[in-house]
């Protein structure tokens, strides 16, 4: 009897949940890049001029403190690491780059624009340190810490006129560790040793780590360079008090079907006046790309519902609309008096 009240209990629960969810849709939008090429779609990238050490920036061994003479190894650093960090800068532009919708690199003269970049910083230590699981304890681990940061400054430069057009820098810094020892009891000689843990003959060299922060600058670089896009999700109005013709349409929207959706919540708009149809046809419409129509529709149902959620919504959408206009100038360098008429209307309406 129990279990066929809990079975119940749950298959209710169920059915509330699944009653009370809201509909919603994916919206990809532009987002416009920091930087303004004026349409420039070919870029050429200079060689990364490296940074120059004044003097050996690490000891060339790393050894372990008194009693752990053991585990003293040979430095990561090596004479052409500046070389083969600005090498992978190189690459990490290039690739930055080529990431985009917008943008491509050459190496010919016709290229538009050339970025020419340096490494402005680098720094790296690597020390063993020894840690253990309560204080006091005799039995220890040992650890190799390794640690890297670069800074990159970059400058992009239109090659007819010689103007900079974009400026930027960047910095990080990583730590890996690696367990290379550790203390243990031996009954043996009935006294504690230390025991290697590792196989290499030298310390992991410091390239990788460098590698990684520049990796991790790509995408910033990609979005600063070029227009992208974002996807988000957004809630339709719940069809909440039910009314039993919008059912049909959610379902819809649940299997992707936005366009017959947005003009099946067009019509129940028209025919009711229900501002939540035409809430959801606004969303639907920006959803199937239609930013400016989204926008004047959505604006028509807060003049007859000024509510908070249908302002935060075409205010979005308001956003949304300015930031694709200022990404389609980046790409194609242009000014369109429309552009100017539609962001004027908008920016006066808010």
């Amino acid at each position: 009897m129990n279990r066929l009240r809990i079975s119940l209990i749950i298959g209710a629960l169920s059915v509330l949940l699944l009653s009370s969810c809201v509909s919603g849709l994916s919206i990809t939008r532009q987002v416009p890049a920091e930087a303004n090429l004026h349409g420039i779609q070919m870029l050429r990238v200079e060689p990364v001029k490296e940074f120059f050490f004044s003097w050996r920036p690490v000891p060339a061994w790393v050894e372990g403190s008194s009693g752990q003479m053991e585990l003293t190894l040979p430095s990561g650093y090596y004479s052409t690491l500046s070389e083969d960090v600005s090498y992978a800068a190189t690459r990490t532009l290039e690739r930055a780059i080529e990431s985009t919708d917008h943008l491509s690199v050459t190496s010919s003269r016709a290229a538009e624009a050339v970025i020419k970049s340096e490494i402005t910083f680098m720094d790296l230590s690597e020390r063993i340190i020894e840690r253990s699981e309560s204080e006091g304890s005799e039995e220890k681990s040992y650890f190799l810490v390794q640690s890297a940061a670069v800074a990159l400054s970059i400058k992009v430069m239109e090659v007819s006129t010689g103007s900079i057009l974009y400026t930027s820098n960047y910095a990080d810094k990583v730590t890996k560790e690696y367990l290379v020892g550790t203390r243990m009891f031996d009954p043996t000689s009935n006294t504690y040793k230390i025991i290697r843990r590792f196989t290499f003959t030298r310390s992991p060299s410091f390239l990788p780590l460098f590698e990684e922060i520049l990796r991790s600058f790509e995408r910033t670089i990609a979005r600063q360079l070029a227009p992208s896009t974002v996807t988000e999700w957004v809630n339709l109005a719940p069809n909440r008090p039910k009314d039993a013709m919008a059912k049909e349409i959610y379902y819809l929207v649940d299997r992707g079907e936005y366009r017959l959706a947005y003009h099946r919540f067009l019509g129940l708009y028209e025919d009711t006046g229900d501002w939540r149809w035409g809430y959801n046809a606004a969303l639907l419409l920006q959803g199937i790309g239609e930013l400016e129509n989204a926008v004047v529709l959505m604006d028509e149902v807060y003049s007859g519902y000024p509510s908070n959620l249908v302002f935060q919504a075409l205010s979005r959408m308001r956003d949304a609309l300015r930031d694709q206009q200022k990404a389609e100038m980046q790409i194609c360098g242009e000014c369109l008096e429309e552009f100017t008429l539609v962001t004027q209307m908008y920016t006066e309406g808010r």
